[in-house]
């Protein structure tokens, strides 16, 4: 049986969870599930892998094992809902993939209190990803909860209104980005008519049709939603190019025009004007003598890869897709790109940040997706937009400094003494050897040794070899005199390049 190794995506339950649990109203989610299922992505605060926060608003069914083989699952939901609809306007129920494999009567209730607001989702979590879970649970909430609905006025707004389509829960940096975004229409003059699911009620999904234009943050989900609306529909930009001829259509399609390019001129003597000042120092040939990765999910790996490598000018090691419908490389693949053409900096999730600690590799790591056990929450750190462009080129700029002075020789006064106790035993030990035979003042670098420096070296990014290969020289013949060797061996390489990388 071949193993699994380092998943990138949840299932459909989280997915429609992730889409669900941020709108406001008066409802409430019950998950289909045995004892404590619920426990996990509710009563649990998540908040170092900045998933799903407390919620108080969802219910679980806590299945046993006789509800499974004797009474079967019904009564429960039965029971449950009824209780709920005393205090709720609307019900979700979802399945998850204990659930689903025993056939729970999630959909056979929903027909049951026909007339009363209560829905059953199978998140087909035995089947598709997160992602795919999020594209069908907005469809959902479109084309059967908002009919009947009560239907809300049209916000009365003198602007163009627009919708934003896709932040949810469990998205990474999906508050900056969005706030990113939400600053872009506002600017231009025109006004934010729904955000779903981030900042919208559940009632307000009855007024998505009042919008003029379509912002679907994610290539991952949101397009079918977007199609569905039949509205003009634009993407998330990431970079100076795509953001900038994202605001030109924006205006374009909003009779916006004037005000748009007066917003990218402003821009470009406000926002941007840190990249220009990066740009016209010696950065431009830092950046293009250093190379990056990225491996994450499709909005970012195509938006980042496009923006480091033709508008910074740094060289493409690795560029993939995580998500399945559009995976160009499996999880272990990646692993083998890195050592075989090890980047400067690589954009990922948690996963390759642990192939750069096992395999000791200079590569210095970034989030660019989930899972990553880190928080998203602050607003003013996105990579869509202009705040984008210069955000990325502060944190690129900053690794690269940090590299280069992580490369300056420190040893440490505690390393100084066990060196020296050690120095002292191996030349008792070497002298009792030699009985008064001379020692060799110089060393000798073995075949094996030069290949190893060879080896070692590639992992050192390109603007620092220079003076990474004169330490790893001058370090490894220290350490052979030490051990009073005539040859510097292959160990010695490796044990210099591991003492002094950072």
């Amino acid at each position: 049986m071949q193993m699994m190794r380092d998943v990138d995506l949840a299932n459909g339950y989280w997915g429609a969870l992730a889409v669900l649990t941020p709108m406001k109203g008066n409802f409430c989610l019950v998950i289909d599930g045995p004892i404590g299922c619920h426990y996990v992505p509710v009563d649990s605060a998540l908040n170092y892998t900045d998933a799903i926060p407390y919620l108080q608003n969802v219910f679980a069914t806590h299945i046993i094992e006789k509800d499974v083989a004797l009474d079967g699952t019904l009564h429960k939901l039965r029971k449950l809902c009824g209780e709920l609809l005393q205090h709720y306007d609307d019900i979700f129920i979802l399945s998850c993939q204990e659930s689903e494999i025993i056939s729970s009567e999630g959909a056979m209730l929903e027909a049951e209190i026909d007339g009363r607001r209560v829905w059953y989702i199978n998140t087909a979590s035995l089947d598709i990803d997160d992602y795919q879970a999020r594209e069908d649970t907005l469809l959902f909430l479109y084309n059967r909860v908002r009919p009947k609905l009560p239907a809300q006025p049209a916000k009365e707004s003198p602007k163009p209104l627009v919708n934003i389509i896709g932040p949810t829960f469990g998205n990474f940096n999906a508050y900056a980005d969005f706030a990113e975004i939400k600053r872009i229409v506002t600017s231009i003059g025109a006004d934010i008519n729904v955000a779903l699911p981030f900042e919208c009620s559940l009632n307000d999904i009855t007024r998505l049709d009042d919008g003029a234009v379509n912002i679907i943050m994610y290539k991952e989900y949101g397009e079918g939603l977007g199609k569905a609306l039949g509205k003009p529909m634009l993407f998330g930009p990431i970079g100076i190019a795509a953001t900038t001829e994202f605001i030109t259509e924006l205006g374009q399609l909003l009779g916006l025009e004037e005000e748009a390019k007066a917003f990218i001129a402003e821009e470009k003597r406000t926002t941007l004007q840190g990249f220009w000042d990066v740009w016209r120092s010696p950065h431009q040939d830092i950046f293009r003598t250093s190379s990056f990765g990225v491996y994450a999910h499709r909005t970012y790996t195509e938006g980042l890869t496009t923006f480091l490598r033709d508008e910074l000018g740094f060289e493409e090691a690795i560029s993939a897709v995580k998500t399945d419908r559009w995976k160009s490389k499996k999880a272990l693949d990646i692993e083998e790109a890195l050592l075989e053409n090890t980047p400067t900096l690589l954009f990922g999730s948690i996963n390759e940040k642990v192939y750069i600690t096992e395999h000791i590799l200079s590569t210095r790591f970034i989030p660019a997706a989930h899972p990553m056990p880190i928080v998203c929450r602050a607003t003013g750190t996105p990579y869509m937009g202009f705040g984008g462009v210069m955000y990325l080129t502060q944190i690129v700029s900053n690794e690269l400094f940090d590299i280069l002075y992580s490369h300056i020789h420190i040893e440490y006064a505690t390393e100084k003494d066990k060196r020296r106790q050690e120095r002292e035993v191996s030349r008792k030990e070497w002298e009792e050897e030699l009985k008064g035979q001379a020692v060799a003042r110089e060393v000798k670098w073995s075949e094996e040794a030069l290949k190893q420096m060879d080896v070692v070296l590639k992992r050192v990014p390109f603007f620092v070899r220079v003076s990474a290969s004169k330490m790893l020289k001058v370090e490894s013949e220290k350490l052979a005199k030490e051990k009073f060797r005539e040859y510097v061996l292959p160990e010695d390489v490796d044990a210099i390049f591991s003492r002094f990388k950072r």
